[in-house]
């Protein structure tokens, strides 16, 4: 049975197809309620309210943590931050990973070529201005990661590798555990770092050495386009941090998820700060407030975090990731049936992903020289049906494969056999039409 009636923007679009849920989810009432909800009854700012409204909007704040606890499988919510978006997200880290000294010029991290650019241009950002070297993992036949070149570009100077779970280009799953199980294989040397949290003043706080593990390897994931269709379980993969966003979980824009390993935490000195993440200040300094308040300076996003956890709720409601992974199986079988149709009568098509339905999400990337990929949306549009043209943020991907970009239909829970019927019939229509 279809979700979709807990949409109401299927209600108001009736002949609409959404299949471009990789760029954001749909809402469902329960979010756009819960949000309603609280702004008119409950709102206020957290942190030193005694007062009602602000001991609720408390309550909602850290009950959307709990509710991310659940999601991922962390151990409690000191582990989890909030921020912006994933990309926001992964720039705080990795610049809070250099001003913590554990990462310096010279050390090394290991991204994949399916990275989107939230993934890579921060660390690109970070060779320019501190000198580490970034280095990319190539995709074997299937478009999954390819071990045999991974294996050789993990050296002793690797200090991180951070890897999405999902491409939103080819929808391919990657194997994280056996990533996990390469990375923690290794014995490399262990590098001599201490960092130390500075303020206006100077230092006020020291950080331990760093360790990770036996081979201080970070292991970073984005799991942006991986929660909102299979469970991404920190503890069972060892991943000592992981980032995504909430608006592709349905819930609000502008709020970001990280987790972190609490002893990593601890370790690493924030590159944000101000009002809510600190102890205490000075004229001369400052210290850091406890975990995960000193990643999460000023006023949050309360009524975002209440929609995450409105949406998480949603998620259990209707049968958690096991019903959520049942409906997207058979509408990922459909769409592959009906590619191998397609395929057939316009061979100068090329899908760029693989064409088995294990090992992948709902995300279809569909290449052609016969028509511009833009003016291909755009017909698509003008039959109400949302696709997405471009280099979706991977270009590194496209480059590698020669061309420009491409015309993606992404799936999500409320999407059905009907849709996907839609988008192939009309797809040959506007081919036909070129002709």
């Amino acid at each position: 049975m279809s979700l979709r009636s807990h949409f109401p923007v299927f209600s108001h679009h009736p002949d609409m197809v959404y299949l471009d849920s990789a760029s954001t989810a749909q809402k469902p009432a329960v979010v756009i309620e819960g949000m309603k909800h609280h702004m008119e009854q409950k709102y206020a700012n957290i942190h030193r309210g005694a007062y009602d409204l602000s001991e609720a909007s408390e309550v909602l704040y850290h009950g959307s943590k709990e509710a991310v606890v659940r999601l991922i499988n962390a151990r409690e919510t000191a582990e989890i931050s909030y921020s912006y978006n994933a990309t926001s997200t992964l720039n705080i880290l990795v610049t809070s990973l250099i001003r913590s000294g554990q990462l310096q010029k010279w050390d090394k991290v290991l991204l994949s070529r399916a990275e989107h650019h939230a993934n890579i241009v921060p660390w690109l950002i970070a060779k320019e201005t501190t000198g580490i070297e970034v280095e990319f993992i190539g995709l074997d036949a299937d478009f999954q990661l390819d071990f045999a070149d991974f294996e050789v570009k993990l050296s002793p100077d690797v200090r991180v590798v951070s890897l999405t779970a999902a491409s939103n280009v080819t929808g391919a799953v990657f194997d994280l555990a056996r990533v996990r199980d390469l990375i923690r294989s290794k014995n490399f040397p262990s590098p001599s770092r201490r960092g130390s949290l500075k303020g206006s003043g100077g230092e006020v706080e020291k950080v331990s050495q760093w360790t990770v593990g036996e081979n201080n390897i970070l292991f970073i994931v984005d799991a942006s386009q991986a929660v909102p269709h299979f469970q991404v379980d920190v503890q069972a993969l060892d991943i000592d941090y992981l980032v995504f966003t909430g608006h592709k979980l349905m819930s609000d824009t502008g709020i970001g998820i990280m987790y972190g390993k609490k002893p990593l935490l601890k370790a690493l000195v924030p590159s944000i700060g101000g009002g809510g993440a600190i102890n205490w200040v000075s004229e001369d300094g400052f210290a850091p407030a406890g975990l995960p308040s000193r990643f999460e300076p000023g006023t949050p996003h309360i009524i975002g975090a209440g929609s995450v956890l409105r949406a998480i709720e949603f998620m259990e409601s209707v049968g958690w990731y096991a019903e959520l992974e049942r409906i997207e199986k058979d509408i990922v079988i459909h769409t592959l049936e009906r590619w191998r149709i397609f395929k057939k009568r316009f061979p100068e098509v090329r899908l760029i992903g693989s064409e088995q339905e294990e090992g992948r999400i709902g995300v279809f990337s569909f290449a052609t020289d016969r028509m511009h990929i833009s003016d291909i949306s755009d017909a698509f549009a003008d039959q109400w049906i949302c696709v997405r043209a471009g280099h979706h943020c991977a270009e590194p991907l496209m480059q590698s494969l020669w061309i420009s970009g491409t015309v993606r239909m992404s799936l999500f829970l409320y999407n059905t056999r009907e849709d996907i019927d839609r988008f192939f019939d009309v797809f040959e229509e506007i081919l036909l039409d070129a002709r």
